[in-house]
């Protein structure tokens, strides 16, 4: 055939061989990538900008059991971020609330997602969710609590980097058809989305530090097809899927367009689209190679086509279909069985198929075979699709992928030449296999001419199973053990090997699995693992979380004694805070619960004890895990403030800190850990000093959780050879480097996050100024000769008490003996000025009370001030004091009466006792006294709780006119109760009444009573009181207002159920004088301006045209009052 230079160029890269892989198979969850393929990558994101929240890259596969997701990112710095994953499987679901997501996160979505998946980051995963949405809420479980598992890399520095999760569908509701996806990172609770995958419109990534408040509809899901149906529709066929694209072929029935290839465990999966316009009766065939590169398989058509195979790919299988006038008549499955072909099979007797075809030819054609009709799933396949002449002796004239011999510049001399096809799309299948991780536990320091024990635990992360293969340990370069095992899939197993060493120095503890690669795996780069071991002298304590080397005491709770060189302190059980109980691994703070405290010496070190009430719900590394913090204090000096940023003063100044950190990211899942002290906070030891920098101490920590004990020892040298110190100790519960907020969750503030400390008393009795107040001093010899435990408090009582008694006698030696000559001066001074003024006969009285009083003060100030100048301070101060107080409050007094008398209000005074003497009735809220009947009263059980007026009375006499209410509240309600005059022509009508209530009149009002009752007011607590009233005057152009107590006397009776009783008497002087009628209404309304009547009396529609609860705020219409003649 002739080929042109063109055509050449043109396709040149269609002619390498495709090498792709679907996203069906089994991956190993161990955040590495290793085993993800290209064609597992289903969105790439676009750069953040924000170091430590920035999406790459997101990959997707599935197997019979799991859905598998892995995200990378481009993170180069750790922040507190959460990733977030959102999964919808089927119809239904949540979109969104006014409180955010299932994480309360302000991210809503446009399709419906079933379930949230959600990771805490900050230096490692510190929580993992997996969220339900059941229809109306989230029904919230742990990864592993669904049988699902995750893994990731990434540290404290660059953040997270890779994150890989397995999700078993029996989780997700079985395998769906098809299934929808996003990822993002978000912040804290309140934040919205920041970065995603795949990369969503609501993210502006212009503006990317505004992202973090607003609130995201997400929108940009990647939807992946899970089950093909074999129905011509191509819909679910994704791209990854795709392993060729074709070339215009320039012939109407024969212009193949697409070829896609599927799989899973039982299935091959083939599609081919086309561009056809015309229906043409060509044949089509796909070649398919099952061993690629083995040299065997057929070199020519079953059919007869002058089409042939040679080099690499030589087909073991060829699928032919027959079209005729736009349909398929005949499909069937030929079989090289290693000398010629077999053919005659339907396709549908071992597989299915279906197409789409009509007027324009076949459009598309897809295909089902079972892989146990191809002799099995192999590891790799190659294939190759084409569209031949439909009689013996044609040719290929259009293939996928693009073949060679395809000469598309003369392409109707395609017919029936000859074609020998070698450009199939190869496509790796990823075989299952075993994938084998080691692992050692055990203690980084050790005591030298001690055996010690490792455990050394193999995994097989893999999907098959392993067997026979090696596993050699090393100690430096010499074998110490060596096992041949085998494992299972997802199975582990451990053994054990002890060491003793000799000399102190640094070691290697290295165990190497399949160290000869025998065994084929998914990954080789974990077949081994190191432990660096440092081996020291052992001292008096072995630093290793078991207490038994530490003497046993029998002392009471919350007491403490000295034994054998050593300080035992005995803390009450149950006595932590326990407030974040729900919240806790176990539900239980037990693990911060502080039961033992020790302290003992030796001549190179200084060791502590702690032991907890049960350490069993956690792991070290876990979030929540025990903190502990010990501020120690061994000069002057010092800083005040807890490690962890706990929100809480020490009362001693230290100047080093000893904080224990069992949250640290420098392990994950042990119960068991010995450990020299680190550098940074991350580490499960390590020392500050007072300006908060991490200073290196050659310092030892042993921690045993199933003994619930942790160990630590610090170099004497550490207290720079002081023999007596002081310390605190404050338990916590561990978040990253600092521990979780009991106030506000997110930042710090001054509620205390201590759990539990040194008390004689519970944690949250201690706490209530947020101080820790005891400390124990420590006094050293070759142990500890003495201890004390001491209450900060009651020192600084004591302290306070001095200060207050020596400034006491200060002030009354420095100032009391000068004041008191100087007040009776003045004293005298005011005797003359009222002696001057007309007083009543009361205050004659009172005035001459006064200069008796003066007198004997006179002798105490002398009595003082002799004691004094002989020293006796005290009693002296006290005597000075007391005179001269006492004389400055005569004078106070005094000045009072003087401004009275001479601003007129002695004289008011005396006119409204004169007045109170004209009372015809006692003003007291007791209406015993009253003969009348009520002129207006509710027979018809109207009213509100803390709002219902029963009766209305009026009276009168030649002075007074008398008003009094009567209620029958059951609460107290804020609300103000309104009384309403017409006495004479004209009067106020409309606009609202006085107190701007929207209440208006038919009746012209001459003036009101206005009383507000102080009660509860949607849960805000009132006084339950009358705390004002007031007379109200309509002058005729405007409202006068005066305080009743000021011209008239009211007094009620009620308190927490409301207002029972009012009494009210007005001097018709006040009013203008005694008219001949009045007439009068009565009503209760709103505490506020724009409120209006909710009961009144006479009772009427004004307050009954609306629902009880609607008539606060409408307008009313005063009709009806009560007349009263008046004789």
């Amino acid at each position: 055939m002739k080929r042109t230079v063109a055509i050449l160029m043109a396709l040149l890269l269609l002619l390498t061989p495709v090498k792709v892989a679907a996203r069906y198979g089994t991956k190993v969850i161990d955040g590495n990538l290793n085993d993800w393929a290209t064609s597992d990558l289903v969105a790439t994101g676009r750069d953040s900008g924000l170091q430590g929240a920035n999406l790459d890259k997101l990959y997707i596969a599935w197997d019979d059991e799991y859905l598998y997701i892995a995200i990378k990112t481009n993170n180069t710095a750790n922040w507190k971020v959460a990733y977030g994953i959102g999964i919808d499987v089927g119809p239904g679901g949540f979109t969104g609330s006014e409180s955010g997501d299932s994480w309360g996160r302000k991210i809503n979505f446009t399709r419906e997602i079933d379930y949230e998946v959600y990771f805490w980051w900050d230096g490692k995963i510190w929580s993992d969710a997996f969220n339900h949405w059941n229809g109306t809420d989230w029904e919230k479980y742990s990864i592993s609590e669904i049988g699902g598992e995750y893994a990731y890399t990434g540290d404290s520095s660059s953040g997270l980097q890779v994150l890989e999760v397995a999700i078993p569908w029996s989780a997700l509701g079985g395998k769906p058809e098809k299934i929808a996806i996003i990822t993002w990172i978000a912040g804290e609770e309140g934040s919205s989305a920041v970065d995603t995958l795949p990369v969503d419109p609501s993210i502006d990534y212009s503006n990317i530090n505004g992202e973090w408040t607003d609130a995201d509809m997400l929108s940009n899901f990647i939807e992946i097809s899970l089950t093909k149906v074999i129905d011509g529709n191509l819909d679910d066929w994704n791209k990854a899927e795709l392993v060729a694209q074709g070339v215009p072929s320039g012939i109407e029935g024969a212009n193949l367009d697409r070829l896609y290839v599927s799989w899973d465990s039982n299935y091959l999966y083939i599609a081919i689209k086309t561009n056809n316009t015309a229906k043409y009766w060509p044949d089509y065939g796909v070649a398919i190679d099952v061993n690629p590169g083995s040299g065997i398989g057929g070199t020519y058509d079953p059919w007869a086509k002058k089409i042939y195979f040679s080099g690499t790919y030589l087909p073991d299988y060829i699928i032919y279909a027959e079209a005729q006038d736009g349909a398929l008549t005949w499909v069937g499955l030929c079989k090289w069985d290693g000398n010629e072909w077999i053919t005659g099979t339907n396709l549908n007797s071992v597989g299915e198929y279906a197409y789409i075809g009509g007027d324009n030819g076949i459009q598309t054609i897809e295909i089902k075979v079972p892989w146990s009709a191809l002799g099995g799933m192999p590891e790799k396949i190659a294939i190759i699709a084409w569209v031949a002449g439909n009689e013996d002796g044609n040719s290929a004239v259009d293939t996928l992928p693009v073949d060679p011999s395809i000469d598309y510049s003369n392409i109707n001399s395609e017919w029936d030449d000859e074609d020998t096809l070698t450009n199939f799309a190869e496509l790796e299948i990823p075989k299952p296999l075993p994938d084998l991780a080691v692992s050692i536990t055990g203690p980084s320091v050790i005591p030298v001419n001690k055996e010690v024990e490792f455990t050394i635990t193999v995994k097989n992360l893999g999907a098959v199973e392993a067997n026979d293969f090696n596993v050699t340990v090393y100690l430096n370069n010499t074998i110490v053990a060596n096992k041949t095992l085998s494992l299972a899939p997802k199975n582990e197993t451990s053994f054990k090997v002890n060491i003793t060493v000799t000399s102190e120095g640094t070691y290697e503890l290295r165990a190497v699995v399949d160290e000869d690669n025998i065994i084929r795996e998914l990954n080789e780069d974990n077949n081994e693992a190191s432990l660096l071991i440092k081996a020291t002298w052992m001292g008096k304590i072995e630093v290793d979380g078991n207490p038994d080397d530490w003497p046993k005491v029998n002392v009471a709770e919350n007491s403490y004694t000295v034994v054998n060189g050593t300080f035992i302190w005995i803390d009450a059980k149950g006595d932590q805070r326990h407030d974040k109980d729900p919240y806790l691994p176990g539900k239980s703070s037990s693990h911060a619960d502080l039961v033992e405290l020790g302290v003992t010496k030796d001549d190179r070190y200084i060791y502590f004890l702690f032991v907890f009430e049960n350490m069993s719900n956690i792991k070290i590394g876990d979030n929540g895990a025990t903190f502990i913090a010990v501020p120690i204090d061994y000069k002057s000096g010092g800083a005040n403030w807890f490690a962890g940023e706990m929100d809480t003063r020490t009362v001693i100044s230290w100047d080093i800190q000893m904080v224990v950190n069992l949250g640290t990211s420098d392990f994950k899942g042990q119960e068991y850990a010995v450990s020299g002290a680190g550098n940074d906070v991350n580490s499960i030891l390590y020392f500050l000093d007072a300006d908060g920098n991490v200073i290196s101490l050659d310092a030892l920590i042993g921690v045993n959780l199933s003994r619930n004990t942790i160990e630590v020892r610090i170099p004497v040298s550490a207290l720079e050879g002081a023999k007596e110190f002081n310390f605190q100790v404050a338990t916590g519960f561990s978040y990253g480097p600092a521990v979780w907020n009991f106030g506000d969750p997110f930042n710090n503030d001054k509620v205390s996050d201590i759990v539990d400390t040194i008390s004689l008393t519970t944690t949250e009795e201690e706490l209530k100024d947020n101080v820790p107040h005891y400390y124990v001093e420590i006094t050293l010899n070759s142990g500890v000769e003495s201890a004390k435990l001491v209450n900060y408090k009651v020192l600084e009582e004591e302290r306070r008490k001095r200060e207050a008694v020596n400034s006491f006698i200060t002030v009354t030696r420095y100032y009391g003996l000068n004041v008191f000559p100087r007040l009776k001066l003045k004293f005298n001074e005011l005797i003359v000025e009222l002696s001057n003024e007309t007083l009543p006969p009361a205050l004659e009285a009172k005035i001459r009370d006064y200069e008796s009083q003066v007198i004997e003060l006179s002798k105490l100030y002398e009595e003082g001030k002799d004691e004094l100048q002989r020293k006796a301070l005290i009693s002296g101060s006290v005597k000075v004091y007391k005179a001269y107080t006492r004389l400055l409050r005569i004078v106070r007094e005094m000045q009072m009466i003087l401004e009275k008398v001479r601003s007129g209000e002695i004289s008011w005074e005396k006119e409204m006792e004169e007045l109170k003497s004209k009372l015809g009735k006692e003003i007291d809220g007791d209406l015993t006294d009253w003969k009348v009947e009520p002129i207006a009263e509710d027979t018809e059980g109207y009213g509100q709780d803390g709002a219902n007026i029963k009766e209305l009375y009026v009276n009168y006499d030649d002075n007074f006119l008398y008003i009094a209410l009567v209620t029958d509240n059951k609460a107290s309600w804020r609300v103000a109760y309104g009384i309403a005059l017409d006495y004479k022509e004209g009067g106020y009508i409309s606009g609202g009444d006085a107190w701007g209530r929207k209440i208006d009149f038919a009746r012209g009002v001459d003036a009101q009573l206005y009383f507000f009752w102080n009660g509860e007011f949607f849960g805000n607590p009132g006084t339950n009181n009358i705390t004002s009233a007031q007379l109200i005057l309509w002058t005729g152009t405007g409202w006068e207002y005066k305080n009743l107590d000021e011209v008239g006397f009211y007094a009620y009776t009620g308190g927490e159920e409301g207002l029972k009783t009012l009494e009210i008497a007005i001097p018709w002087e006040v009013l203008g004088g005694k008219p001949e009628k009045i007439y009068v209404v009565a009503y209760v309304a709103g505490q506020a301006p724009g409120d209006s009547a909710v009961d009144m009396l006479p009772l009427q529609d004004a307050v009954k045209d609306n629902e009880p609860g609607s008539e606060w705020g409408d307008e009313d219409y005063v009709t009806t009052f009560a007349e009263i003649q008046i004789s």
